[in-house]
């Protein structure tokens, strides 16, 4: 939960502290699922095996 107004909304706190803004909130999530989930040579696996390797290497949480 952030210090910032937050609308009622289910996703993720990350893109959630933009809901008082719809329209961004809904081209950060857009712009999420297109370069996570757009055409890719990667399997889903692979992809989410790279994701939290690099999270890992820069100690995120997401």
């Amino acid at each position: 939960m952030s210090w910032i107004k937050e609308a009622d909304v289910n996703v993720g706190n990350i893109i959630k502290v933009m809901s008082i803004d719809p329209k961004a909130m809904d081209a950060v999530s857009n712009l999420n699922q297109a370069v996570t989930f757009g055409a890719s040579a990667l399997t889903r696996v692979q992809e989410e095996a790279i994701a939290t390797t690099v999270s890992v290497a820069n100690k995120c949480r997401f």
